[in-house]
C-alpha cells in the first residue's frame, strides 16, 4: 500500500510538471506528413480517450478486498493522464484540420475484451498496448517537423513508460500470491495477446513506424525488448 500512494504523489506532481508544449507553433503538416500520419493518430486519439468505467468497477471491487485505497486514487489518476494524451492529441488534430474519428474496429476489440475482463485481465490488456505506443509515438516522433506533435510524443513517452511501470506494479501484486504454474498460464497467455497485437497494430500503422525509421524486423525487435523489460518488472517489483 505504502508503494501504491507513492504512485498517488507522483501522478500528482506529474500533473504539476508537464512538458512545455508549443503551441503557438503553426506550422501546418506537409501532405507528406498528413497522409502518413492521418489515419494513425485518428486511431491513437481514439484508443487514448476512454472513461476508464469497467476498469474503476474493477478496481472498486479490488479495493474492497484489500482496502488499498491508494490504488483507486492512483487509477484515477492514471486514467486522468490518458485522457490528456487524447485530449492533447485532438486539441492538434483539430489545428491541422484531422477529424476525429468515433470508432475503429481494433479499439472496438479492446474494448469489448475489457467489459468483460478481470482486473488482471484490463491491466494486461493496458500494458500490451502501452508497451507498443512507446515504440509508436517515438516512430511518431521522427515522422513529423511539427514541434507541437514532438512536444506532444515527448510528453506522451515520459507517461507512458510510468504507466507501464505502475500496471506491472499491479500486476506483480495480483500474480504473487500464486503458483508458478498458474503465473506461468496467465504469462503464455499475455505473450499470445502481445504477439497478436504486434501484428494488427503494424499493418495498421505502417506508414508512420517507416517514416519514423523501422522496418518490421527493427520494431519487433525493439517491442519485444520493452515486453521482456515489462517481464522483469513484472517479476521484481
Amino acid at each position: 500500500m505504502k508503494i501504491t500512494s507513492r504512485w498517488v504523489q507522483y501522478f500528482e506532481s506529474n500533473n504539476q510538471n508537464l512538458k512545455y508544449i508549443h503551441w503557438d507553433d503553426n506550422y501546418k503538416l506537409t501532405t507528406k506528413e498528413r497522409e502518413t500520419i492521418i489515419k494513425s493518430i485518428q486511431q491513437f486519439q481514439l484508443g487514448e480517450n476512454s472513461e476508464g468505467k469497467h476498469l474503476i468497477k474493477r478496481a472498486q471491487e479490488y479495493v474492497q478486498k484489500t482496502q488499498d485505497e491508494d490504488y483507486y486514487e492512483a487509477l484515477i489518476e492514471f486514467i486522468k493522464e490518458e485522457q490528456r494524451h487524447a485530449r492533447d492529441l485532438g486539441r492538434f488534430m483539430k489545428a491541422q484540420g484531422i477529424p476525429h474519428i468515433r470508432k475503429h474496429w481494433v479499439d472496438n476489440i479492446f474494448r469489448r475484451f475489457r467489459r468483460n475482463a478481470s482486473l488482471e485481465q484490463s491491466i494486461i490488456v493496458l500494458v500490451t498496448a502501452e508497451i507498443i505506443a512507446k515504440i509508436y509515438y517515438k516512430a511518431l516522433q521522427k515522422s513529423t517537423n511539427s514541434k507541437v506533435l514532438i512536444d506532444l510524443c515527448d510528453q506522451i513517452l515520459c507517461d507512458e513508460g510510468k504507466h507501464v511501470q505502475f500496471q506491472s506494479e499491479t500486476l506483480h501484486k495480483l500474480s504473487k500470491n500464486r503458483s508458478a504454474f498458474f503465473n506461468r498460464i496467465v504469462y503464455i497467455l499475455r505473450r499470445c495477446l502481445f504477439e497478436g497485437t504486434l501484428i494488427i497494430v503494424w499493418y495498421q500503422n505502417k506508414p508512420v513506424f517507416k517514416a519514423g525509421g523501422y522496418k518490421l524486423k527493427s520494431y519487433y525487435y525493439e517491442c519485444r525488448h520493452e515486453f521482456n523489460l515489462t517481464k522483469e518488472l513484472i517479476a521484481n517489483s
